[in-house]
């Protein structure tokens, strides 16, 4: 057994099961998120003097369908994942190329989470709607912790093994 192979099929898990969680939880308790989704797109809690205020969007279908959209991203960053890591276990012991080869769906899953967590957040939602100036409705400090561990893992599943 390789145990590099092991681990990254493993830590590709445990994306997958973070973002499947994730959307559970978005779908199980949608009145808290869709909140904060609501205040960001907004802009209602940002600092009062903020000269970006223009770009906000006050509609609540666009907020609706912004966090729809959203879940359903971090729903296929969940299966891209969970099916990424079992392709890699299945092929564990196969040669490098059939190896390499599985790792696709991961990397797609990874790569699709750290898009998700980075430009729709830190992007869309921190920078251009500026919740980084929101005490109550920012998510900067989590969403960093979200990306960087999908980086991390991105990283470990480029190894060759």
């Amino acid at each position: 057994m390789d145990t590099l192979r092991i681990l990254q099929a493993l830590f590709t898990a445990y994306i997958g099961l973070f973002a499947a969680s994730v959307v559970l939880n978005n779908i199980a308790d949608y009145g808290t998120n869709y909140r904060f989704v609501r205040h960001v797109m907004s802009m209602d809690t940002i600092f009062t003097d903020c000269k970006l205020k223009g770009r906000r969007i006050t509609m609540p279908w666009a907020h609706h369908a912004a966090y729809v959209f959203i879940i359903a991203l971090e729903a296929l960053v969940a299966v891209l994942c969970l099916w990424g890591a079992w392709s890699m276990w299945d092929a564990r012991g196969l040669d490098a190329a059939a190896f390499l080869a599985a790792k696709a769906l991961a990397l797609w899953g990874l790569g699709l989470g750290f898009t998700v967590w980075f430009a729709i957040f830190v992007i869309g939602a921190g920078q251009w709607w500026c919740a980084w100036q929101s005490k109550e409705y920012n998510g900067q400090d989590a969403t960093f912790r979200y990306y960087m561990a999908i980086a991390v893992v991105f990283v470990i599943v480029m190894q060759p093994a």
